[in-house]
């Protein structure tokens, strides 16, 4: 099953009817905000990740 431009502008349109014009704007600035706010989390949990054999130097 393939999902084109017509189930994709279906889907759409019936968010916005739902929706309205008003609260879609802020949705998408909700939606942007979590998607900003997982992959800042994701990349600090890639660069506290050791390497194997290596060890954090300890500041005097």
């Amino acid at each position: 099953m393939s999902f084109g431009f017509l189930e994709m502008f279906i889907l759409l349109f019936i968010v916005f009817l739902i929706l309205g014009p008003k609260r879609i704007p802020g949705l998408l600035r909700a939606l942007g905000r979590g998607v900003r706010d997982f992959t800042a989390e994701f990349s600090r949990e890639k660069q506290e990740k050791e390497l194997p054999g290596e060890k954090k130097r300890e500041e005097p």
